[in-house]
């Protein structure tokens, strides 16, 4: 019910070429990170460079899906309603295996979806005892993201 008429987001990220310094460098695309929307739906990307991290070993996988596939990530609020069941997934762009693709950019463009700055964002019944406080998701949304834009970028 509370998914119904729900609030989400669109992305559109871009990854110029990999110039010959930038592959010398060994610079990347996107460095690891994780969303804090409940879920991105991401089609597969006809560049490849998606990678995933492998939470039991450290290491990254990368994501080769079939043409036409999406992607699910979870995010922040997916992991704190479900008491870290579904914690969020780490992911970076890395830069393509075949060096012929490094002059080719990439674009891709992510669905995020969110509940309401209204809503309360609470561990879910039958989840265990509570790791986490209920919390409005608007203000859990700014404590996350003032970290990397700071305390006052939303006035």
């Amino acid at each position: 019910e509370r998914l119904t008429g729900t609030n989400f987001g669109f992305r559109l990220n871009y990854y110029p070429p990999i110039s010959s310094s930038d592959d010398a460098s060994g610079a990347g695309r996107m460095l690891g990170h994780e969303d804090i929307d409940l879920f991105t739906l991401l089609p597969a990307q006809s560049v490849d460079g998606l990678q995933v991290l492998n939470r039991k070993n450290m290491k990254w996988i990368r994501l080769n899906p079939e043409p036409g596939s999406i992607i699910l990530n979870t995010g922040d609020y997916m992991q704190r309603i479900t008491n870290d069941r579904f914690p969020s997934t780490t992911h970076r762009v890395s830069k393509p295996e075949e060096k012929v693709l490094f002059g080719v950019p990439r674009v891709s463009i992510p669905m995020a979806i969110y509940v309401w700055e209204d809503e309360i964002l609470e561990v879910l019944p039958g989840l265990g005892e509570p790791k986490y406080k209920p919390i409005r998701a608007e203000q859990f949304h700014t404590a996350i993201t003032s970290k990397y834009y700071g305390d006052d970028y939303t006035k």
